[in-house]
């Protein structure tokens, strides 16, 4: 399906233009970053520092400034028109600062400040775009009754867990009823023996073939936390130029488009209901009893640590969080808009909502969740094979329709371009991350594509299937990374300089980008569930990989508000190189690895506890006997073997 739209690619990148720069243009252009001294501001009494965005204008014709405008063009370079400067208002706008704190009067004195900076160098004027953030030394927040209540929360959730562990180190481990049970859901040594388990424990080997689930998942988290933390060298540095040059690396232009790997999430969620709960459709029958009780589970299971970590968020995060010149920006605008809109995220409706700044990432949460409770409608509504394939290939075309719509209609891009200054805004107000990336019905085909292969692969195992009868495609499974790494490579066409792309190539990837690149994901997925192969599995399946993937949530609710703090901590400007990029990026990740794991053994675990003790459904006689029946009527013979090589597969088949 998208061999020919490579073919297209490679056609249409040939007649683009790649542009050059040098450190003379840079040279001469203003600088896109500047701050004065934060630490050196504060020694006078009543200093203030204020940070904000301009834009560069002329009253007159200006051949810099159309110099300027046409190299900004480039999505591969920042907007140089647009900087980012930090004043202190009484060393270097003393002459226009009359020491008035009020809005109107610091947006002038900025204003007149920057003007002339830049007029007297580059004969240029400025124009506020954007709220000035001014602060001083110590900044004024008072404590509220929210501060208070998130705070005796969170002291409330550090006693459980000193007196669950003490009562289970201390106490008879046989007197575990009523109160005494659920504190022992925060029992640290319990959890702790939780996480280092073994993967897929039980007697079903199906169940046990999931274990290289935990390394995609692994794998997947990284990558974003890594991709993610780019984001704090693309601000506040001295030199741009170095970010503008990685564009012009075709390796780097993968990484441009790698917000496909979202996709990965989307797959194994859809594919992991249909799995288990056709499993569980062995020994229960399935009914429409099901669908609010499973929503209910998942919104328990999901919500107490999302709601910690936003209550968090909007009351002490941005207390102890040190405040650099762009704390605003990356703190307390962030603070402010989950204040308002914090019930939008405990409903999981917050990723069709515009234009906030609470909990970007998390919007994946909600679009995961919508897409969990279609595909659980679409499985109790698929009875049949017939019935399934119709649907699901319905659901699918429709699913590759929407996004094309969307782009033609609403003049979008067929990626999300990720140029530098949308690096530094995080992408806030890019259209086609609010109305393709975050959107639950932009990504039904990988929910559908996860779904299928979750009948495939069981009906394949209850019909017998022997995996040995597949080893001679494992070459060609090999070759699955390679293919999904071109889909995403293919994305470099946005970053060429020329000619704007017709409309019908934007549509084209909308459509096939995602469908490509979760085909690839299903394909690694039923090869380690399958097991006729040797290389991927072993990988996927090491043990370190599974504690990553156990820590994946909670992993992906706090790593924003990790490098938000990095971010928020910068108090000048910072010279990047790749060594200094790797290390930092390797320094946040490990510190988002201990940061989760903490808070998984203490708040996730806990809470996952606590839901399954108390809505655990109590097993009555007739449900019990009505399970053996079942079980009966659809038992299936599973036995491991090992190959010649040594390599443990799993024959599964119906019992004779």
């Amino acid at each position: 399906m998208f061999g020919p739209f490579l073919l297209l690619v490679l056609v249409q990148s040939s007649t683009a233009i790649i542009s050059s720069h040098n450190d003379t243009e840079h040279f001469r252009m203003p600088p896109l970053f500047h701050l004065d001294g934060y630490e050196d501001c504060f020694d006078e009494p009543d200093a203030l520092f204020c940070y904000g965005e301009f834009a560069l204008v002329s009253d007159e014709p200006s051949e810099f400034l159309t110099a300027i405008q046409k190299y900004s063009a480039s999505v591969k370079h920042y907007n140089h028109t647009l900087l980012r400067y930090g004043y202190c208002m009484k060393k270097t706008c003393n002459e226009f600062y009359n020491g008035s704190k009020s809005e109107v009067d610091l947006r002038l004195s900025f204003e007149a400040c920057s003007n002339k900076t830049i007029y007297d160098k580059y004969m240029l004027k400025t124009r506020l775009t954007d709220e000035l953030d001014c602060s001083k030394r110590d900044r004024d927040l008072p404590i509220d009754y929210l501060d208070i209540f998130v705070g005796g929360v969170c002291i409330l959730i550090i006693v459980a867990n000193i007196i669950g562990s003490l009562c289970d180190h201390y106490l008879d481990k046989k007197r575990d009823r009523g109160a005494l049970k659920l504190l022992y859901g925060f029992s640290i040594k319990r959890n702790w023996k939780k996480f280092i388990a073994p993967a897929g424990k039980g007697q079903d080997p199906r169940i046990k073939a999931l274990k290289g689930i935990h390394g995609i998942r692994a794998i997947t988290i990284s990558a974003v936390v890594i991709a993610h933390a780019l984001y704090s060298t693309m601000i506040l540095n001295v030199n741009p130029e170095l970010i503008e040059s990685f564009y012009d690396i075709k390796f780097f232009n993968m990484f441009m488009n790698g917000s496909l790997v979202m996709q990965t999430f989307f797959v194994t969620s859809a594919f992991l209901l249909v799995y288990n709960a056709l499993i569980y459709a062995e020994k229960h029958t399935p009914s429409w009893s099901m669908l609010p009780y499973q929503i209910i589970m998942r919104w328990l299971r999901l919500t107490p640590s999302y709601a910690l970590i936003i209550g968090l968020t909007v009351t002490w995060f941005k207390r102890i969080t040190s405040g650099g010149p762009i704390w605003a920006k990356t703190i307390y605008y962030e603070a402010r808009d989950c204040r308002q809109e914090w019930w939008k995220h405990l409903l999981y409706i917050n990723n069709y909502v515009e234009r906030t700044h609470c909990m970007a990432q998390t919007w994946y949460l909600a679009a995961d969740t919508q897409l969990y409770i279609f595909a659980l409608i679409l499985f109790l509504i698929c009875k049949t094979n017939l019935r399934r394939k119709i649907i699901l290939s319905l659901v699918f075309v429709v699913g590759l329709i929407i996004p094309v719509l969307h782009t033609y209609y609403e003049g979008l891009t067929g990626i999300i371009i990720a140029s530098p200054d949308m690096g530094v805004n995080m992408f806030f107000g890019d259209p086609t991350f609010h109305k393709i990336l975050i959107r639950a019905h932009t990504n039904l085909p990988g929910c559908i594509i996860g779904m299928a292969l979750g009948y495939i692969v069981y009906n394949w195992q209850k019909a017998g299937g022997d995996p040995q009868q597949l080893r001679k495609y494992r070459y060609i499974y090999y070759c699955t990374p390679i293919f999904g790494a071109l889909v995403c490579f293919s994305g470099y066409i946005f970053f060429t300089d020329g000619p704007p792309l017709p409309t019908y190539v934007h549509m084209l990837y909308a459509g096939l980008q995602k469908p490509a690149f979760g085909l690839a994901v299903a394909i690694i997925i039923a090869g380690i569930i399958i097991q006729f192969e040797d290389v991927f599995r072993p990988i996927l399946e090491w043990r370190p990989f599974t504690y990553i993937g156990r820590l994946s949530y909670s992993i992906y609710l706090i790593h924003i508000a990790f490098i938000r703090a990095g971010l928020a901590s910068i108090t000048y400007l910072q010279r990047n190189s790749m060594v200094k990029t790797m290390i930092d990026d390797t320094t946040i990740l490990l510190g988002i690895y201990i940061s989760s794991f903490f808070f998984c053994l203490m708040v996730e675990m806990p809470s996952a506890n606590l839901v399954s003790t108390l809505f655990k459904r109590p097993q009555t006689k007739e449900s019990i006997e009505e399970s053996k029946k079942a079980e009966n009527d659809n038992a299936i013979d599973m036995t491991e073997t090992k190959t010649e090589d040594g390599t443990t597969v799993v024959k599964m088949g119906p019992t004779t």
